[in-house]
């Protein structure tokens, strides 16, 4: 890694030398009364202080909703069209270390068994641009999941804050180094003398051994026995929310959107706390109630997704806890399986 220097204020040269090339800069920025991932077009729409956002970015690399074909019903046949996705230069300012470490997770899915380009070119054009943690609330717990507040992976360039106001600049990857070379007269070399920011103390929770989790759930005693399930998970509504902000949940749906002569196939967003995602066609549903999809839900992230890739299915940014409108706690849950 070596080592650069970013003023603050050199944020607008940037942001404006990204955005005029057609790029798509993107960072935390207040909406409402929340602090979000968003496009920013201007200095003054960038907000300095937050923990996390209350979204993650993976809504860049895997948006919401995109249409992946169109077709067409003709009397000699059917036309269908596939849809190169939109894939521009884009630069992520600001990201903490769990969400971009949640991008060999999507990328761990989108590459699996099946290459989805509109995925991967996505990602290969994007600039991640993380910043070391200097605060933190009661819902991060990055370092129980073998993270930290200055993890470096997922990062292309890894930034510390300085008491100053400015950045200490490591470069992580050739592709942040291609873009500080690209950029040179905005980032300036130097910068070993000054004085960074104390990073954040997250400390592990107490009892939870995510290894024992993994390894625990294997035994199918443990996902069979349905009081415990139950007893746990009791209150969740199956809104969705934590589905939603977690940056490593990747679920999707296929539909055809139109009328019976032409329309398109989209590929949307979709969630396993819904009670119809697993539906079958016959009317069973082999998650038929709601405690059945919040374990699979947590059985993904700490049996079969650290069981199938080397990749994290939870990288501890909290937002599931923060969000969840009856207060269920993952946290709770992980501490319960690990004592059992």
């Amino acid at each position: 890694m070596a080592e650069r220097y970013l003023k603050r204020e050199d944020l607008a040269k940037l942001i404006d030398s990204v955005c005029s090339g057609e790029g798509l800069f993107v960072g935390p920025k207040m909406d409402g009364r929340q602090v979000v991932y968003a496009p920013i077009s201007a200095y003054k729409d960038i907000v300095f202080d937050y923990i996390v956002p209350r979204n993650s970015f993976k809504e860049f690399l895997f948006p919401q909703t995109e249409v992946i074909a169109r077709y067409a019903v003709h009397k000699d046949g059917i036309d269908l069209q596939g849809v190169k996705a939109e894939s521009p230069e884009m630069v992520v300012f600001g990201s903490r270390p769990c969400d971009a470490a949640s991008v060999a997770s999507l990328r761990s899915v989108f590459t699996w068994d099946f290459v989805d380009t509109s995925y991967t070119e996505r990602e290969d054009r994007m600039v991640i641009m993380t910043i070391a943690c200097t605060d933190r609330d009661e819902g991060c717990f990055c370092s129980t999941v073998n993270l930290a507040p200055d993890s470096v992976g997922g990062s292309d360039l890894f930034l510390k804050e300085t008491l100053e106001g400015g950045y200490l600049v490591d470069i992580v990857t050739d592709r942040g180094r291609t873009f500080v070379e690209r950029f040179e007269g905005i980032f300036s070399a130097g910068g070993a003398d000054v004085d960074i920011k104390r990073i954040a103390d997250v400390p592990r929770l107490k009892g939870v051994d995510v290894k024992k989790i993994k390894e625990d759930l294997r035994d199918t005693s443990h996902y069979d026995n349905d009081d415990l399930w139950a007893g746990l998970t009791r209150k969740c509504i199956g809104c969705g929310a934590c589905t939603f902000v977690c940056p490593t949940c990747h679920c999707f749906d296929i539909a055809d959107e139109g009328s019976a002569l032409e329309g398109e196939r989209r590929k949307n967003w979709d969630a396993c706390q819904f009670d119809h995602f697993t539906l079958h066609a016959s009317g069973h549903n082999p998650r038929d109630t709601q405690y059945k999809r919040w374990r699979n839900r947590f059985m993904c992230k700490f049996n079969f997704y650290p069981n199938k890739f080397s990749s994290r299915g939870c990288v501890g940014c909290g937002r599931c806890i923060r969000v969840c409108p009856v207060g269920l706690d993952i946290t709770e849950v992980m501490e319960e399986m690990s004592g059992r």
